[in-house]
Parts: structure tokens; sequence; C-alpha cells
């Protein structure tokens, strides 16, 4: 659940995960936007695009007073992202997928992996080591909740 600053919270009906690599083995996956978006300074992903006020495919109104004209404006937020939240889908996978490789990655190979319509100079080997350590962080503590508990982070980070 995201509750964003207007006091409007949101809900992701996710439920997918990345396989990352790690003692967990696996991420939720809007769990994992989060950490790949932070580490690149992708404010316009999926947690920057809830955040602003739009709606992607499973998140939805979940309490909060809605802001006139929610839906359509929500739209156009989504629409302006576009670019940016299909980047940001990319990279979370090529970074998940990168974990699995272990160890510090190939900078060449993990922008050919990429490609060039969605490289950014913001892809760092730092960024790109920090979003791995954090993606296995984020999935030990995601294992060990106990049913009913909840993970909190914070948007932007």
């Amino acid at each position: 659940m995201l509750h964003r600053v207007d006091g409007v919270s949101v809900r992701l009906e996710g439920g997918s995960y990345n396989r990352i690599s790690g003692e967990a083995g696996r991420v939720p996956h809007d769990i994992a936007h989060l950490i790949v978006e932070a580490a690149f300074g992708l404010g316009s992903g999926l947690w920057g695009t809830l955040a602003a006020g739009g709606l992607v495919q499973n998140a939805v109104f979940a309490g909060g007073r809605k802001p006139p004209h929610a839906e359509r404006r929500a739209r156009a937020i989504t629409d302006r992202a576009g670019e940016s939240l299909r980047q940001a889908e990319i990279l979370v996978r090529a970074v998940a997928d990168a974990s699995l490789e272990g160890g510090r990655s190939d900078m060449p190979a993990f922008r050919a992996g990429v490609g060039a319509r969605w490289w950014s100079p913001s892809i760092m080997p730092d960024a790109l080591n920090r979003a791995r350590v954090d993606l296995c962080e984020a999935a030990n503590r995601w294992n060990a909740l106990e049913d009913g508990s909840e993970l909190r982070f914070t948007w932007p980070p």
C-alpha cells in the first residue's frame, strides 16, 4: 500500500516476484521497482508515477479523498511517464538478472543487455551494485516477515 502525501492510499495488486541471488532467491516485483528506481534516480518510474498521482495497471485508489478529476489526472500523469515506466521495467529485470550472476557486474555486458534505448548516464557501477545488494536485503526482510506483518519503505528514499 502506498500512502501519498495528499492523503490518498493506493493499493498495488502485485503477486509477482523477480528471481535474484542470495538466500531468499526472490523479491516481490514492486519492491524490486522501488529499489532499482531509487538506485538509478528514476523519478518517473513506477513509484514516482504513483507518488505523483498516476495509476498503473494493478494499482487502485484504496482510501483517502480523491482529488478532483483524479482518474483523468492519473491517466495524464501515467501517460507522461510512459517511456520512464518502460525503462524501469527493463532495468528491474536487468538488475535482477545481474544479481543472479553474482559478483560485480560487467558494465559493458549490462549495458548491452539493457540496450541503447533504455540506457541512462545514471546507470553507474556503484548504483548497480547498490541495487543488487539492496534487492537481496529487501528479499531477506520480506522472507522474515510473520503473517500479517508489514514491510515499510519511503519514496523517495
